[in-house]
């Protein structure tokens, strides 16, 4: 399966717990996430990456990675942020408030990522949309809060997943020492669609250019999202899912080309069925990289590996 050139494979992984959910009371009504829940999710996640030797960026929300005390030590500039965006922030206040954070507090899986080795990436300070719509104010408020707890966690990433997969702000945020960051999607209604029927693939290639530079930055591509079978996408059978994965595999194997999927730990829990089709996936991976017709690579090293060519 050797071809011109040695295909590679990046996992990256949006971290973030109920941040990313504050918008969405239903779910957070349920209390289907949960500290207990999302233990066995990451559990998971790495068992599988673990055994199958498989390393990832994982990007996580600041305010999740840190620890409870740390999170409250800078409740006063989180209440700023919601004087500013209070449909967003109306839900996280009150589980602060309350002190009610199952949940919302991931610095256990933050930790078990770091020392399992996975890059670890930036997510947000609170999950914030940081599109060209967030006003610079609330903009601000949020790197002040990512720079006080990134310093607790005495790591700054150099790799952005921006909240929502939407993109702004890249002059200030390139001017704070972030390097590199994952492309954007459209999420609009036609978007979507096309996004589900594809899903019904069982040839879809893989992608040409995994990594580019544009205006400062390091971006790799956007990547595939792994099939989340909950709502309209419980219409796409697991065992397609795994194929058109496969394929997109081979051809990455056989051509050279890229692979790049993404999802979040907690699509475990509101969708079981996605860790069956996950495990297989990776089992395939694991052996197209032991063949060494595939290589792993994580965005920091796609990033690294594409910086060194442009130098030759």
């Amino acid at each position: 399966m050797h071809g011109p050139a040695q295909g590679s494979f990046t996992l990256s992984l949006d971290c973030e717990g109920l941040w990313g959910l504050a918008d969405n009371p239903e779910i957070l009504s349920k209390g289907l996430i949960n500290d207990e829940s999302l233990k066995m999710a990451y559990d998971y996640l790495l068992a599988v990456l673990g055994k199958c030797s498989i390393n990832a960026t994982a990007c996580f929300v600041s305010a999740f990675a840190v620890d409870r005390g740390t999170l409250y030590d800078q409740i006063e500039l989180v209440e700023r942020l919601g004087g500013l965006n209070t449909s967003w922030f109306s839900s996280i206040l009150r589980a602060l408030k309350a002190g009610e954070l199952d949940g919302w507090s991931g610095s256990a899986f933050y930790r078990s990522m770091s020392a399992a080795g996975i890059e670890i990436g930036w997510h947000g300070a609170t999950h914030l949309s940081l599109s060209q719509q967030t006003p610079d104010q609330s903009v601000a408020l949020e790197i002040e809060l990512a720079s006080r707890l990134l310093a607790s966690l005495g790591h700054w990433p150099t790799t952005i997943v921006f909240p929502r997969n939407q993109i702004g702000h890249l002059s200030l945020l390139r001017s704070i020492a972030f390097e590199n960051y994952r492309e954007g999607l459209v999420s609009d209604r036609l978007s979507k669609a096309r996004n589900l029927l594809a899903e019904f693939n069982l040839n879809a290639g893989c992608e040409t250019q995994a990594f580019k530079f544009q205006n400062g930055w390091g971006v790799c591509s956007a990547g595939n999202f792994l099939n989340w079978p909950s709502g309209v996408r419980r219409l796409v059978p697991v065992g397609l899912t795994i194929k058109r994965w496969k394929s997109m595999l081979r051809a990455a194997a056989e051509h050279g080309g890229h692979v790049h999927m993404w999802f979040h730990p907690h699509n475990f829990i509101t969708a079981p069925q996605m860790k069956v089709s996950f495990a297989e996936i990776m089992r395939f991976v694991g052996e197209l990289i032991r063949s060494h017709d595939l290589v792993n690579l994580t965005i920091g090293e796609q990033a690294a590996r594409a910086r060194n060519r442009e130098l030759q």
